[in-house]
């Protein structure tokens, strides 16, 4: 535990002098989730329209259950596709960053926009697998009760391993999504060591940092029970929780830019073994033990 934390640390150390020097890297998440807001509230219009139109011609209850159902694959499709650009588009920042180039967001979103195809690709084979992944999960849960979700945990977890280099793969490489997997679980078996470890000890991190939002919960709890607190208690509370929103979006946006690059420097590492501008070889080493 306490070596995870440690090395967490130093790749989140590493990882933050890339986001220092660059920190418009930081945009691409927020650009992600407004991207997503819109997604959901164009999707819910045709959505709506579809199953009207649906009940007006009196359709059975499968057929409506049909359309409700293809519309949501297609929205969650397009929020994966949204989430895997904008990945794709911070990705490719990072690594133009380790070549000695500045990255700017145009010069991400336009390496993103040259792996199109390939994108579109991956977003509806790791939409179907999630679909997949998760109606088999409801469905051991349901059999099997705590097994059948632990098991159904056990198949996403291994599903993440071996996509973890995907997005940094369909950037370089410009392959197709299947490939693009294979050559991911390619790299974790050549290279196997650490890195979970140290995507764990990011999380443990970010989990710290998250501390202070259960004080303020807290703190609000008390205000809000308070005998005689009045106008001042609410206002006090309405405050906590306004910082609070701000405070958690900040290291959601932190946290998922230092994962995404640090993702970047150990794919470039395991693939090509040049050490990374602003990387530290030994910390790149201790992240994968060659078999």
């Amino acid at each position: 535990m306490f070596e995870s934390f440690k090395r967490g640390w130093s790749m989140a150390g590493a990882s933050w002098s890339v986001l220092k020097s660059y920190p418009k890297l930081a945009l691409f998440p927020v650009f992600s989730g407004i991207a997503l807001i819109a997604v959901s509230a164009v999707a819910v219009i045709p959505t709506g329209v579809a199953a009207a139109a649906g009940a007006g011609l009196n359709v059975s209850q499968n057929t409506e259950q049909v359309i409700v159902l293809v519309a949501a694959f297609i929205w969650y499709f397009l929020c994966t596709f949204v989430v895997v650009f904008c990945n794709a588009a911070l990705i490719s920042c990072a690594l133009q960053s380790f070549a000695g180039q500045t990255p700017t967001i145009g010069s991400g979103f336009a390496a993103a926009g040259k792996r199109l195809p390939q994108i579109l690709g991956w977003s509806l084979v790791a939409a179907t697998v999630g679909v997949i992944l998760q109606a088999l999960q409801t469905l051991l849960t349901d059999k099997l009760g705590f097994l059948g979700e632990l098991l159904g945990a056990i198949f996403s977890g291994i599903w993440g391993v071996a996509t973890y280099f995907v997005v940094p793969v369909l950037v370089t490489d410009g392959v197709g999504p299947i490939k693009a997997i294979k050559q991911s679980s390619g790299i974790l078996r050549r290279t196997w060591g650490e890195s979970l470890a140290g995507s764990g000890g990011l999380g443990l991190i970010s989990f710290l940092f998250m501390l202070p939002l259960f004080a303020f919960g807290a703190l609000g709890v008390m205000l809000a029970n308070s005998a005689g607190g009045g106008a001042v208690s609410g206002a006090v509370v309405a405050t906590l929780v306004a910082v609070g929103v701000v405070y958690l979006l900040a290291l959601i946006l932190v946290f998922t830019a230092l994962g995404s690059i640090f993702r970047a420097a150990v794919y470039l590492y395991a693939t090509t073994g040049v050490t990374p501008s602003h990387m530290d070889a030994q910390l790149l080493q201790t992240s994968f033990r060659t078999k």
